[in-house]
C-alpha cells in the first residue's frame, strides 16, 4: 500500500535506522555528546517520517554548524535552577534544544504525578525541533501537555510591519483510548521553514503570508527567505494575516501568549531579542495535567476517542477528503514512511552527503528513487 505524496520532485528512500544513524553520527562528530545527539536525531527523523519535512533533517546543517563553531554550547548539561512544587525552570547553558526540552518534559511529567499539575520553563536554549515529539512524549505517560517555543524575529505583530515575534507555535496532545491526539502548529500563516520546502519543491507561496521591507505582501520566496535570515525587514504574517476583519488580532495575540510564556515568564529573551552576545536565548514552555487528578482516567480517555470518532465521522466539505483530527495524516504519513522509507528530496540528501564530507563520516545509504 502506498501513501499518496505531494509533488516530491526526484527524492532517495531512505529508511528510518539509517537516516537516525547518518543524523545521530553527524552531530557527535561535530561535537555532540552520544546522549544528546540521540535525541536530537530522534526529534529530526520523526519530523521527516510525519511529513513535516520543513523541521527535519533539511534542518541538520544549522545544528552541525552550530556545534562545529560553539555557537551552540557542545558541553551543555540542562541545570534545574529553580524547583518549587510544581513549578520548575531548567537552564539549558546555550545547549541543543532538543535534550532540554527533554529533560524539561520529563521533570514536568514527574510533577504532575505528583501535583495533578505542572509547569517546567527552560531558558538559555537553543532550537528544539517539532513541539509535537515532546507533547506527545508526555502525553503517553497519561497527562495533557501544551508545549510552546519562541523563535528568531520574524513575524510582524498586527499594526506594524516590523518582525517582532517568532513563528512561536502552540502545541497539545491528550492520551486516547488509540494513543495520543496530537496538535502542533505556528501562529503564523506560515513558517519559514515551510517556504523554504516549497522552494526546494519548486511550489509557490500565497500573496499574504508575508511581507516585504516596503511593507506591501511578497510571493518571492529566495528573496523572503533571505530577507528573515538576515533580519532585512522581511516579515511573516500571523495567523489571520494583517487585519481585524480576517482575525490577524487573534493569530498576534496567541503569539504573545507564547513570548510571554517562553520570555519573559521563563528568564530568557523574547523572540527580537534573540541570538545575541553569542547564545540562542531561546525559551520553552511546558505545561502538564495528569488524567488520574481529574478521576478516572481510562473513561476520560474513552470520552476523548469518542469525542474525536464523532469528529471524523462528520460529513466531509469534500467527497474525497475524510475529515481529520489533527495529526491524523501525520500518524498515517509514519507507518507508510517506517514501512517503504523515507522521501528525502535530491538537494537534502545532497547537503548531507556534503555535512558527511566536512565532519568525516559515512554517506548516507539510499535505497532507491522515487519520483
Amino acid at each position: 500500500m502506498a501513501l499518496a505524496e505531494d509533488h516530491m520532485d526526484w527524492r532517495r528512500l531512505i529508511d528510518a535506522p539509517e537516516l537516525t544513524r547518518f543524523v545521530t553520527e553527524a552531530l557527535q562528530a561535530a561535537g555532540a555528546r552520544q546522549s544528546d545527539a540521540v535525541v536530537t536525531a530522534e526529534v529530526l527523523v520523526a519530523a521527516d517520517l510525519g511529513g513535516v519535512e520543513s523541521h527535519g533533517v533539511a534542518r541538520l546543517r544549522r545544528y552541525v554548524e552550530g556545534l562545529r563553531t560553539g555557537d551552540i554550547n557542545r558541553s551543555a548539561q540542562p541545570e534545574l535552577v529553580s524547583d518549587k512544587g510544581s513549578v520548575g525552570v531548567l537552564d539549558a547553558h546555550n545547549g541543543l534544544g532538543q535534550p532540554a526540552l527533554r529533560d524539561a518534559v520529563d521533570l514536568a511529567v514527574s510533577k504532575a504525578k505528583r501535583f495533578g499539575t505542572s509547569v517546567v520553563m527552560v531558558r538559555r536554549s537553543n532550537h528544539m525541533g517539532i513541539a509535537g515529539w515532546f507533547a506527545e512524549r508526555a502525553a503517553s505517560a497519561g497527562v495533557l501537555a501544551m508545549v510552546s517555543t519562541n523563535a528568531v524575529p520574524q513575524v510582524a505583530p498586527m499594526g506594524t510591519n516590523e518582525p517582532m515575534f517568532g513563528t512561536n507555535p502552540l502545541c497539545y496532545a491528550v492520551p486516547t483510548s488509540t494513543g495520543p491526539l496530537c496538535f502542533d502548529g505556528a501562529t503564523s500563516i506560515v513558517s519559514r521553514g515551510k517556504l523554504e520546502q516549497l522552494d526546494r519543491l519548486d511550489q509557490p507561496m500565497l500573496e499574504g503570508w508575508a511581507l516585504g521591507p516596503d511593507g506591501r505582501t511578497t510571493t518571492d520566496i529566495p528573496e523572503t527567505v533571505q530577507g528573515l535570515i538576515h533580519r532585512k525587514g522581511y516579515a511573516l504574517l500571523p495567523l489571520g494575516g494583517g487585519d481585524k476583519d480576517h482575525g490577524g488580532h487573534k493569530g498576534s495575540a496567541l503569539s504573545l501568549l507564547v513570548e510571554l510564556l517562553c520570555g519573559p515568564l521563563a528568564g530568557a529573551q523574547w523572540s527580537r531579542h534573540t541570538y545575541q552576545n553569542g547564545e540562542g536565548g531561546l525559551g520553552h514552555f511546558v505545561f502538564c495535567l495528569d488524567l488520574d487528578a481529574l478521576g478516572e482516567a481510562d473513561a476520560i480517555r474513552a470520552g476523548v476517542s469518542e469525542l474525536a470518532h464523532e469528529v471524523r465521522s462528520g460529513a466531509p466539505t469534500e467527497t474525497h477528503s475524510p475529515v481529520r483530527m489533527p495529526g491524523d495524516r501525520r500518524r498515517l504519513t509514519t507507518k507508510m514512511r517506517r514501512e517503504g522509507g523515507i522521501p528525502v528530496l535530491e538537494s537534502v540528501v545532497a547537503d548531507l552527503n556534503d555535512i558527511a564530507d566536512v565532519v568525516g563520516i559515512k554517506p548516507v545509504s539510499a535505497l532507491t528513487y522515487s519520483a
